[in-house]
């Protein structure tokens, strides 16, 4: 039996986690997505001159994300995953060329990472006692930013530039001097506490085809209702029920999940706040010649680009019209510059050839994707204590010690979202 009839506002990865929740437990649930396609920030679109599917920007998964790996096995697309062994973090400076943070599987997992710490150009044995230091304070309560915390504990530079710094900007999307030491804390007590959850994979294929499409299938599977192109107008809640307005006209539910970015559940709600977010800029690179990076990702020390992606090997790109040529992508997190296109394009040209060797590169295709509310960052809670009675807030605004905006933490609130439906 059906049991309350709920409507989910927001077609990403919260939205369709919560609808997926929320039809195996027997609701009947419409889900709104004002776009013509689900998916929001986990989005793909078609670029014409290469004739293929790509991201926004490429996606890094690790170990410790079990919500993530749930999900796809219950929607049969883990196969569109592609893992580490063992952990193995690629890196590149101007100075010392390539190198890597790389774990032992045959050591205990502490010692295969103070080894692997340790045996990195201008390591040695000297950086053991930060790492002792830094796993120690892990366990603390950590306040303020993590710069102060790194610098609390005495974390020499050397191991804060070529590993804290790498993993702040790419798992919070912020430089240590302001990202949130708990919720960073959070993040690398996750993802090093053991050898299964200290490894990293990445999508063998554009995550509308990898990730959207088996979700939504699965959606439909289960009886849920998706209106995609439904952008809702006006939410309306009384003591009975909400009501709900798109162009469509209006509907009555029992409840509402919003699953959308925090500006919209404030315009709709009529809540006023500030909200800080930061931009991520991908910039997408083609060459009509075999241009390969030495790993499918590498992570970039004082470079503009801060992760450097070779989407040709991820995917296994091997379209008629593609086959022969190379995608490269450049991650900028927190992107504050004031360059134009061109001078994006001719920077991350120009660490690429020194990253690759090739001193030649020319890219006949180019394209510069910059998402503006890529991430919403973890700051004090703003958001008002009580909603309107039937309505449920899933948006993404991390408080501090929460996990930052990542697939994981998607997946997560729509995952909240539904026992606070089964708790009313």
């Amino acid at each position: 039996m059906k049991k309350t009839h709920i409507a989910i506002i927001g077609g990403g990865l919260t939205g369709l986690t919560a609808a997926i929740r929320a039809a195996k437990q027997g609701y009947n649930v419409d889900l709104y997505e004002a776009a013509p396609r689900l998916g929001g920030r986990t989005q793909s679109f078609f670029h014409q001159p290469t004739q293929t599917w790509i991201d926004n920007g490429p996606h890094l998964l690790i170990g410790a994300y079990e919500r993530i790996i749930q999900l796809l096995k219950e929607a049969n697309a883990l196969q569109n995953t592609m893992w580490q062994d063992t952990l193995a973090l690629p890196l590149w400076d101007e100075r010392r060329g390539h190198f890597a943070l790389k774990t032992s599987p045959n050591l205990p997992f502490p010692l295969a990472l103070m080894r692997a710490v340790q045996q990195m150009p201008e390591h040695g044995l000297q950086i053991i006692p930060s790492i002792l230091r830094l796993a120690l304070s892990i366990k603390k309560e950590q306040k303020g930013s993590v710069l102060t915390w790194m610098q609390s504990a005495n974390i020499k530079e050397a191991l804060q530039r070529d590993m804290i710094e790498v993993l702040c900007l790419g798992a919070m999307n912020e430089p240590m001097d302001t990202a949130d030491a708990a919720s960073f804390a959070n993040v690398l007590q996750q993802a090093f506490a053991n050898h299964k959850t200290a490894r990293l994979g990445w999508f063998t294929a554009p995550l509308s085809k990898a990730l959207i499409e088996p979700l939504e299938k699965h959606c439909q599977q289960l009886g849920v209702h998706i209106h995609t192109s439904s952008r809702v107008q006006k939410l309306l809640s009384n003591e009975q029920n909400c009501i709900l307005t798109t162009r469509a006209g209006s509907k009555t539910y029992d409840k509402v999940i919003l699953a959308t970015p925090p500006s919209i559940r404030n315009k709709l709600l009529n809540i006023e706040q500030n909200i800080t977010t930061h931009a991520i800029t991908n910039v997408h690179l083609w060459f009509d010649e075999k241009i390969t990076l030495s790993s499918p990702f590498i992570g970039g020390i004082d470079t503009y680009g801060q992760w450097f992606f070779d989407i040709s090997h991820q995917f296994h790109e091997n379209n008629e019209k593609s086959h022969h040529l190379s995608h490269l992508c450049a991650v900028i997190s927190a992107d504050t510059s004031n360059k134009t296109h061109a001078e994006k394009v001719s920077t991350i040209l120009q660490e690429l050839q020194k990253i690759t060797g090739c001193t030649h590169l020319k890219a006949i295709h180019q394209r510069i994707i910059t998402v503006q509310a890529a991430t919403h960052l973890v700051r004090p809670p703003q958001t008002p204590s009580v909603l309107p009675k039937h309505i449920i807030d899933a948006c993404e605004q991390p408080i501090s010690g929460e996990l930052p905006a990542t697939i994981e933490s998607a997946i997560m609130r729509g995952e909240h979202a539904i026992l606070q439906l089964l708790s009313t």
